[in-house]
């Protein structure tokens, strides 16, 4: 009786390990946080730009 016990707390010991320290999927979530973080840049560079390139554009459409 306690070899069974011993086995399922065993089993049920390692399945928590595995699941705590699985790192599936953690390459994409990174992956993801920069490709928005980059996203924000560039809105936050456009919002700030946006004079500048519509008087360059006026500018050179002018010409």
């Amino acid at each position: 009786m306690s070899d069974i016990l011993l086995r399922a707390q065993v089993r049920v010991q390692s399945t928590l390990y595995f699941l705590r320290h699985r790192q599936e999927g953690q390459g994409l979530v990174e992956y993801g946080l920069i490709i928005a973080s980059i996203a924000i840049l560039l809105i936050i560079a456009m919002l700030f730009l946006a004079g500048k390139l519509d008087n360059l554009f006026s500018d050179t459409g002018g010409s």
